[in-house]
């Protein structure tokens, strides 16, 4: 009997001995299984400057490309004031437009007609110097414009921006303008050529009051009254007018697009996208330093932009090393032609200023 009480308290320890290696072997298991776990936590958690869902933070460091577009709406575009004096017989202009060739000359007429209302049509009640969106569907279909009765007639000079500021009067005006069927077109340049006797620009003239423009923070200006917008208010003691320029009917001006910037690992590509264009036209395409209403050097040559039968052009661009999008910094051209050295060709036919895409804190992403 001692012996088999013995054989039992062997066997008891030995059991024991099991439990307390299992229970240590368990807890050392949870041990390393909480660590893990942990570690797993932790590495779910951003370091600093970057964002837990991956996003490019202010540091620049990121993981996604960083995005901008610019809405590219017709250019030249702006506003027109006109002040009639009746005792001088003169008629004072005074202009702020954007969009020109720079140091350009342009014959600008007062002409007994309306401007066409095809896609984006001059005299629209907000001036397009805003920045619209654009249809994005609308083709060069309209016939150039026809020809009007040009009752007055003066020049405007582009500066070194292709912004028009400058004031012209208007002498020997026997007959005070109205605002029934007469209208501001520009034209492209003061020669012979086909290409300078486009009409670039146009705007129906309207009665004006002061009180019914706000200027933005850009500068632009935005007509606020319905009376003016609809052409019947009487004007500031009948002598004060305003024309929002705008699109004309002649080929290419009435085009619009959008520019699709991307930049990832240090590259940045293009992509442009463009309707309206005259059929099978060549252009010059760039993106340049500034803003569309202050144009700067061009930064990067995007190449000629072709258009297809129907108007509609594309091309997409990589540039390398590149390490930043500016917002509010770059502005997308596309222009009339491709030889650049003729300010005919020269003319921007569109643009639109490029901005990041909407939270996007930085635009300098670290490959």
């Amino acid at each position: 009997m001692f012996k088999s009480s013995r054989k039992r308290s062997t066997i008891s320890h030995a059991i024991f001995i099991s439990m307390t290696l299992c229970t240590l072997i368990l807890t050392t298991v949870f041990i390393a299984l909480g660590t893990n776990a942990k570690a797993a936590v932790t590495g779910l958690v951003a370091p600093p400057g970057v964002a837990a869902t991956g996003t490019v933070s202010a540091t620049g460091t990121a993981t996604a490309a960083v995005t901008a577009r610019a809405v590219m709406v017709h250019t030249p575009n702006g506003v027109i004031r006109m002040t009639y004096n009746a005792g001088s017989k003169s008629l004072t202009l005074n202009p702020n437009l954007i969009g020109f060739t720079p140091n350009s000359p342009h014959p600008v007429h007062i002409e007994q007609s309306t401007c066409p209302t095809t896609g984006a049509a001059a005299g629209a009640a907000t001036s397009t110097a805003a920045t619209p969106a654009p249809t994005g569907t609308s083709t060069s279909t309209a016939a150039p414009t026809a020809a009007a009765t040009s009752l007055y007639s003066t020049t405007l000079t582009a500066d070194a921006t292709g912004n028009i500021k400058n004031t012209a009067t208007i002498t020997s005006v026997t007959t005070p303008l109205t605002a029934s069927n007469m209208r501001i077109q520009i034209y492209n340049g003061t020669g012979t050529a086909a290409a300078q006797k486009v009409a670039i620009a146009c705007g129906n003239i309207k009665p004006y009051n002061p009180a019914s423009a706000t200027a933005t923070a850009t500068g632009t200006v935005t007509e606020t009254s319905t009376a003016v917008a609809t052409g019947t208010a009487p004007g500031a003691a009948g002598n004060t007018f305003s024309a929002i320029i705008g699109p004309t009917a002649d080929p290419n001006e009435q085009s619009n697009g959008v520019a699709q910037l991307s930049l990832a690992n240090g590259t940045l590509t293009v992509q442009m996208n463009v309707h309206g264009l005259a059929p099978n036209s060549n252009h010059a395409a760039h993106l340049h330093t500034g803003t569309c209403q202050t144009i700067g050097n061009i930064v990067y040559n995007l190449g000629t932009l072709t258009a297809d039968s129907q108007g509609t052009a594309t091309l997409t661009k990589t540039f390398p090393n590149v390490t930043s999008i500016p917002d509010n910094g770059w502005a997308a051209q596309v222009h009339y032609g491709t030889n650049l050295n003729d300010p005919a060709q020269y003319n921007p036919i569109m643009c639109g200023t490029v901005r990041l895409s909407k939270g996007q804190p930085s635009s300098t992403p670290t490959p």
